[in-house]
């Protein structure tokens, strides 16, 4: 219970900063894929659609694939790479994982610590000659079995950047998400469905996304 408590003061104090922005909605959906091929060893794979529905367009693609290793019943590591594009601009983001878990019968804790470099392509031309940058993201989730098809999932990451670039907004925290929503549990696959807000700060006027995100986990 206290862990339900903490998520949603952090998801309502985020909430509250939302005061001067531009408010624009969002569909995400994504497909995740985990693979053992050893005792400790899995591989990683995952698509990502994000979908601008204020300017119905596709706002951004994301496939991410990589290799995990579990250290112990509570700690992995992983080494994963992602090609992103949005709109024309192509980047590709080499990162370092580590995942803290602790998993009960009916609560579920977890740290997602993420150190991402991000490498622009053709950056002179898209987003200056200082685009490369360096950020760190830290997902904390919890989850909260409500029966046996069916759990309540909270989770919160903010994305700090530790390189000063002006096509990031020369932000320390690049941006935060909140999500707040369902898992359901089928045989070896299961979803989560819920309202995701990505608050993004910036110079003149801050950007507030809602998104409704499916995930599919397979």
């Amino acid at each position: 219970m206290k862990f339900f408590l903490v998520f949603l003061l952090a998801f309502l104090s985020v909430s509250q900063a939302f005061a001067d922005q531009r408010d624009e909605q969002r569909v995400w959906l994504g497909i995740f894929a985990k693979k053992k091929i050893t005792e400790n060893y899995d591989l990683w794979a995952e698509t990502q659609l994000r979908h601008d529905e204020t300017h119905q367009t596709m706002n951004q693609t994301l496939n991410r694939f990589g290799l995990l290793r579990s250290l112990n019943e509570h700690h992995d590591v992983g080494v994963l790479f992602a090609f992103v594009q949005t709109g024309l601009m192509k980047e590709y983001r080499p990162t370092l994982q580590y995942v803290y878990k602790n998993n009960g019968p009916i609560d579920s804790f977890s740290i997602r610590n993420r150190l991402e470099g991000r490498d622009i392509e053709d950056s002179a031309t898209i987003a200056g000659s200082d685009a490369n940058s360096l950020r760190f993201r830290s997902q904390l989730r919890w989850g909260h079995t409500l029966n046996h098809d069916y759990d309540l999932v909270l989770w919160d990451e903010p994305f700090a950047t530790l390189t000063h670039e002006k096509w990031t907004g020369n932000h320390f925290i690049d941006r935060n998400r909140a999500f707040i929503g369902t898992r359901v549990k089928y045989e070896q696959i299961s979803f989560e469905v819920g309202y995701m807000n990505q608050y993004i700060p910036r110079q003149t006027r801050s950007v507030s996304e809602h998104i409704l995100a499916l995930y599919f986990f397979i």
